[in-house]
């Protein structure tokens, strides 16, 4: 994990410094494992198009945010509820499975991996199929989720 981020981290500054992923490609696969360098290439997007996007990204990891703080305070409030009626049960953690995933997703948006986006449109229809996350607001912020990820998906990684 520590190579790639190492790896990662030099691609980024020979894409900020203006190099095209063709150039890098070529520099790095001598040194480098050319299909990890090529995987990493091919998962971000250019320096230009981070920069033109940037604030559609940054809703979007503001909106995903909210929806996870929104899930952390309900469940918070469940937690406290059923202790106090001494009816807590561990199996009531497993509502910790979405806000950990939104987190992790949140990462990968912070950093303009595909991943990101990708789950992103997924987990946002898969959303909709609970009953309470189709009541508004919540319903307006998964359809915002849904189009800005898959917009940015399309702006950052089009097919050639």
């Amino acid at each position: 994990m520590e190579k790639t981020n190492t790896l990662e981290r030099l691609i980024r500054k020979e894409l900020a410094a203006g190099r095209k992923k063709q150039q890098v490609l070529a520099e790095l696969s001598r040194k480098h494992d050319r299909e990890e360098v090529l995987y990493i290439l091919n998962n971000i997007p250019d320096e230009g198009r981070r920069k033109r996007y940037l604030w559609f990204n940054r809703l979007l990891c503001l909106l995903l945010f909210i929806i996870t703080a929104k899930k952390l305070y309900d469940m918070a409030i469940l937690q406290l509820t059923a202790v106090a009626v001494h009816q807590f049960s561990p199996l009531l953690l497993l509502d910790l499975i979405v806000p950990m995933i939104n987190f992790y997703v949140l990462s990968k948006l912070i950093r303009f991996h595909r991943q990101g986006y990708q789950f992103m449109v997924v987990l946002g229809v898969l959303a909709l199929v609970r009953p309470e996350n189709r009541i508004s607001p919540d319903l307006w912020f998964y359809l915002a989720i849904i189009g800005l990820s898959f917009f940015l998906l399309k702006q950052f990684f089009p097919k050639k």
